[in-house]
């Protein structure tokens, strides 16, 4: 007879079961950065005219992690775990992150609010995957299925993310960024950064018979051609006197082009990322 009542107690695979208190947290975290990171795709897409691939998969499996969290299966934190985790190796690779991260103010992409509002979605996945973790952890561990309490250990865990928040705000703010000024170079070779979709700067000057160095920073794909962004359109143009780019491709590391062996005023653009126009000028 107690063996008969303790297997009544176990739900079958698709029972449905209230909440616990970590369940209703990661839900609500999943949600909040499903919705954020929509909103963010959308805004580098208008931006920079292409979607990111990495934020795509990320906003589809954190909103995928809220709808299985909702619908409360014993199983569905273990797979809200699992893509949590996921969409924290996406965030920490995906480039508009990481530009964020190392330029807080200078970022591109919207400068020190962008920083903020990076550390504050990445702080909610952490928050999403730590509770899916916790809640995984009581269902298959407690001994009855239905009693599961907030941990002791909630209240400290949650305040330590929110002081990490805090102290990474404080430090992107009082961050001093030097900005070059001029022409750069990178052992004797003048040269261009390239951040997630641009490039840091719009135009450099060279000397005649120089080469240019294209330098990507945050592994960001780029596909390079003489011409450049005119009114929203890429405009391919072969210009006298300027070394051939022609579907030149870049996914972090550095190229060289030239040398430019012909004094004037070329163009190379981007066709990835709209309005994305590098001018080069041979003196």
């Amino acid at each position: 007879m107690n063996v008969e009542a303790k297997q009544s107690t176990q739900p079958h695979l698709f029972a449905r079961q209230p909440h616990s208190v970590l369940e209703r947290i990661s839900f609500w975290a999943f949600l909040v950065g499903g919705l954020a990171g929509l909103a963010g795709t959308l805004a580098i897409a208008i931006a920079s005219g292409a979607l990111s691939r990495d934020l795509v998969i990320t906003t589809v499996s954190t909103l995928a992690s809220a709808i299985i969290l909702a619908i409360g299966f014993r199983w569905s934190p273990l797979v809200s775990a699992l893509l949590g985790g996921y969409n924290l190796y996406l965030v920490s690779v995906e480039p508009y992150v990481v530009e964020s991260l190392i330029h807080p103010k200078t970022d591109p992409q919207g400068g020190f609010a962008h920083f903020v509002g990076v550390v504050i979605i990445t702080a909610i996945a952490i928050i999403a995957f730590g509770g899916s973790v916790g809640a995984a952890v009581q269902n298959y561990r407690q001994g009855n299925w239905q009693s599961r309490q907030a941990p002791r250990w909630l209240p400290a865990a949650l305040s330590l993310v929110v002081g990490l928040v805090m102290g990474a705000i404080f430090i992107g703010a009082i961050t001093q960024e030097t900005v070059a000024a001029g022409t750069t170079y990178t052992n004797g070779v003048p040269t261009v950064h390239m951040g997630a979709g641009s490039f840091l700067q719009t135009s450099v000057t060279i000397t005649k018979g120089s080469k240019l160095m294209l330098l990507d920073d945050v592994a960001a794909l780029h596909i390079l051609d003489n011409g450049s962004w005119q009114n929203g359109t890429p405009k391919t143009a072969s210009e006298s006197g300027a070394p051939r780019v022609n579907n030149l491709q870049i996914n972090g590391g550095s190229t060289e082009i030239g040398p430019f062996s012909v004094a004037g005023t070329y163009h190379i653009y981007c066709a990835v990322h709209q309005g994305m126009n590098l001018t080069i000028i041979v003196q």
